[in-house]
């Protein structure tokens, strides 16, 4: 019996090797776990989902594929419903805004120091989620840019350290791995992201405040990427 994801999904699901017990924020059908559960990559697995409908759905596709007994649902605010006896390796928070992870790892702050990776997809703001791993004990070990249905995505993958890791402003706001490698997909998101830029420059007025700030952030991602 297999399940077929997204290669979003698929991208998430095998950055979770080689850790053992997953819980999966935001879980909405549970896909991610059940994928990993079908492929023996994990031994058990906690669904959160904020909302009783996604966590139904999910119960169905557990039952679907005789999980019961290896995944636990639990509706409620992000890692509020976890607890410390939880097992815990990894803990996926995807298919959100970034300042909405950073706060769901906040409210979950009890669990940090227990757990060995966090696998995060912001859909916006990913700099705001980098600045979070890098004043609490994370360090980003895999940086994945994908582009699906001509929407680009970045994964962010970070461990546990007992030590704080800095990073620069430009790491922070393009990704330390992304900038290192700065592949064909990195070249494109920030190609577009230019070309939306300075659309909007060619509209703000001469004398308004934003304009300067604007060129200066045209020119910086031109230097990023030439």
């Amino acid at each position: 019996m297999c399940i077929q994801i997204s290669k979003r999904l698929n991208t998430i699901a095998l950055n979770v090797i080689p850790f053992r017990h997953v819980i999966d924020v935001g879980t909405d059908h549970c896909l991610v776990p059940i994928y990993l559960l079908l492929n023996n990559y994990i031994d058990d697995a906690i669904a959160t989902d904020l909302n009783e409908g996604p966590i139904n759905e999910a119960k169905k596709n557990i039952e679907h594929y005789n999980l019961e007994n290896r995944v636990d649902t639990r509706c409620g605010n992000g890692l509020q419903t976890v607890s410390k006896k939880d097992p815990c390796d990894v803990i996926i928070v995807a298919g959100m805004g970034g300042k909405l992870i950073t706060d769901i790892l906040q409210s979950g702050s009890h669990l940090m120091h227990l757990n060995k990776r966090l696998i995060l997809q912001p859909n916006v703001n990913e700099e705001s989620v980098r600045q979070w791993l890098c004043e609490n004990h994370y360090e980003i070990v895999n940086e994945i840019i994908i582009k699906e249905d001509n929407v680009f995505y970045e994964i962010i993958v970070a461990n546990y350290t007992q030590e704080k890791t800095q990073y620069t402003f430009d790491e922070i706001k393009f990704g330390p791995l992304l900038l290192k490698d700065k592949n064909e997909l990195f070249i494109q998101k920030w190609t577009n992201i230019l070309k939306y830029k300075k659309e909007i420059y060619d509209k703000i007025p001469d004398h308004h405040k934003n304009k300067k700030l604007f060129l200066h952030e045209i020119n910086h991602i031109e230097d990023i990427i030439k």
